[in-house]
C-alpha cells in the first residue's frame, strides 16, 4: 500500500540561506565577500598589490590588518585560502577587541572551519561582537540563544531580543529570523502580520530564504489570502537567489500547475537543484518525478536512490514508499525484511499507511515472524488514525485470533494510544536545510 497524493504527498521544504541552522533558522557569515584596507569593515576589498603592506601590517601587530588578513584567508580573496591561518589572525584581532573579527572568529569556531569545532568559544566571541552592537555578531548570538548552544540556555525571548537589534540594523538574515519568530509564536505572540513585515524587508535586500518563507505564506494563506501566484514569484525569487528551500517548492509548484503553468521540465529542474543541496523534501520529490516519468524518462532505480535518500533523512512518506518498493520488488530484488524496517520507521512516526504496511507484515509473517497481537496493535493504530483497510483487516484479523491474543491486542493498542501524541504538524519551512554552512 503506498500513499502517493499529488507530488507523492509532498512536503514542501529546501534549505540554506545564507547559512542555516539545523531547524531552518538563518545565521549569518560574519565576513561577506570582500573592510577597506584601513579599517576592518564591510565591505572587505583586498587587491593582490596590497597583500604585501597588509601582511606586514598584521605582523607588526595592527588588529584591523590582522582582521583584513584573516577575513582574506577565509574567503581566498587575493591570496590562497588558509583557514587555519585565518583563525590564527582572526584570534589576534579578536583579542584586540575587533567586532567584525570577534563573530568571524565564532563562526568559524561554531563550524568547524580551520579549528576543531567548539560551540563554547562560538559563544564566547558572538556575545563579545554582540556587546559592541555589530548586528552580525547580534544575530549569530540569537541564533546560539534559539539552539540553546555554547553554554547559552535555549530561550526563544534571549533570541527574539538580539534578532530584534540586528534587526533594526537592516540585517536581512536577522530579519528573517525574527520574522520566523512571530510565523511560530516563539518568544514573541505569533503575529502573521509582523512575520510578512519583516520578511519583506529582507526580501528587499533580495535575502532568499525571506522570499522563500513569503512563498511559503501566500501559500498557505497565513497573514494574506491564499494566493498562488504571489506564491510563485517569492519562490522564483528565491530560486534565483540561491534559496534551496524556493528551488524545492518552486519545483512543487510546476508539478501542479499552482501559480505558473504546469512544466514537468521546470519541476525536474527546480527540484533537482534542491535535492542535490541535500534537502530531504526534494529528494522525495525528485523520487515522485523519476517513478511517474515526469519531464524524463521513468525511472525506477533513480527513483529508489532518490525516496531511499529522503527516508534516511527521517521522511516517512519516503520510508513507507521505500518499503514499498523492497515488499513489491519495485525496481529492486523484493526483501520483506528490508520493507518491514522501514514500514516500522515510517509508522512509528504515525504514518497511517505505513502503520497499515506493518501490521499486515506482521499478520502474515512477511519479513518478520507471524505475530497476531502485534497485528491487531498496529491495524487497530491504523485504524484509529482513519484508515479503512486498518479497519477491515482488524474484522478478518478477530476470526483467527484466540480470546486472549485478542486481548492482549487491544492492551497493546491502548498502551500505543496512551504513550504516543498525534505528530505535530510540520510546515515545509521548519523541514529546512540541516547543513550548516555558507
Amino acid at each position: 500500500m503506498q500513499t502517493l497524493g499529488p507530488f507523492g504527498g509532498a512536503v514542501l521544504a529546501g534549505a540554506l540561506g545564507v547559512i542555516v541552522s539545523v531547524n531552518g533558522w538563518a545565521r549569518s557569515d560574519p565576513s561577506g565577500a570582500g573592510a577597506n584596507v584601513s579599517s576592518c569593515r564591510e565591505p572587505i576589498t583586498l587587491t593582490p598589490d596590497l597583500v604585501p603592506m597588509i601582511q606586514a601590517s598584521a605582523e607588526s601587530g595592527d588588529p584591523q590588518a590582522e582582521c583584513v588578513l584573516g577575513i582574506a584567508y577565509h574567503h581566498g580573496v587575493s591570496v590562497e585560502r588558509n583557514d587555519t591561518a585565518a583563525v590564527k589572525w582572526l584570534l589576534k584581532a579578536s583579542e584586540a577587541g575587533l567586532a567584525l573579527a570577534q563573530s568571524q572568529l565564532g563562526y568559524l569556531y561554531q563550524s568547524g572551519i580551520g579549528v576543531a569545532q567548539n560551540d563554547a568559544e562560538a559563544f564566547k566571541w558572538y556575545s563579545k561582537s554582540a556587546e559592541q552592537g555589530l548586528a552580525k555578531g547580534e544575530n549569530n548570538l540569537g541564533y546560539m540563544y534559539f539552539q540553546g548552544r555554547g553554554g547559552a540556555v535555549q530561550s526563544y525571548e534571549r533570541a527574539a531580543l538580539w534578532y530584534r537589534r540586528a534587526a533594526d540594523q537592516g540585517l536581512p538574515a536577522a530579519e528573517t529570523n525574527l520574522g520566523m519568530l512571530y510565523r511560530y509564536g516563539q518568544g514573541v505572540t505569533r503575529d502573521y502580520a509582523e512575520a510578512m513585515r519583516w520578511f519583506l524587508k529582507a526580501a528587499e535586500q533580495a535575502h532568499g530564504q525571506a522570499e522563500a518563507e513569503l512563498g511559503l505564506m501566500y501559500l498557505h494563506g497565513e497573514g494574506a489570502p491564499q494566493d498562488y501566484a504571489k506564491a510563485a514569484a517569492f519562490f522564483q525569487a528565491g530560486a534565483r537567489n540561491g534559496d534551496a528551500s524556493a528551488q524545492s517548492c518552486l519545483g512543487y509548484l510546476y508539478v501542479n500547475g499552482y501559480g505558473v503553468k504546469r512544466d514537468y521540465e521546470a519541476a525536474l529542474k527546480w527540484t533537482r537543484a534542491a535535492a542535490d543541496r541535500g534537502i530531504p523534501a526534494a529528494a522525495q520529490n525528485l523520487g515522485y518525478i523519476y517513478e511517474g516519468g515526469l519531464g524524463t524518462p521513468t525511472d525506477l532505480h533513480e527513483a529508489f536512490r532518490w525516496y531511499y535518500e529522503a527516508a534516511a533523512a527521517g521522511l516517512a512518506e519516503s520510508q513507507n514508499t521505500v518499503g514499498y518498493f523492497f515488499a513489491v520488488g519495485k525496481g529492486i530484488p523484493r526483501d520483506y525484511v528490508q520493507a518491514a524496517k522501514w514500514f516500522r520507521k515510517a509508522a512509528e512516526q504515525g504514518h497511517m499507511a505505513a502503520q497499515v504496511n506493518l501490521a499486515g507484515a506482521y499478520a502474515t509473517g512477511r519479513g518478520m515472524p507471524l505475530d497476531y497481537v502485534e497485528a491487531y496493535m498496529w491495524f487497530s493504530v491504523a485504524q484509529d488514525n482513519g484508515s479503512k483497510d486498518g479497519g477491515k483487516a482488524l474484522a478478518l484479523l478477530r476470526g483467527v485470533m484466540t480470546p486472549k491474543q485478542l486481548q492482549e491486542g487491544k492492551s497493546r493498542a491502548f498502551g500505543w494510544r496512551k504513550q504516543s501524541t498525534a505528530p505535530e504538524f510540520i510546515d515545509a519551512s521548519s523541514l529546512r536545510g540541516k547543513t550548516l554552512g555558507q
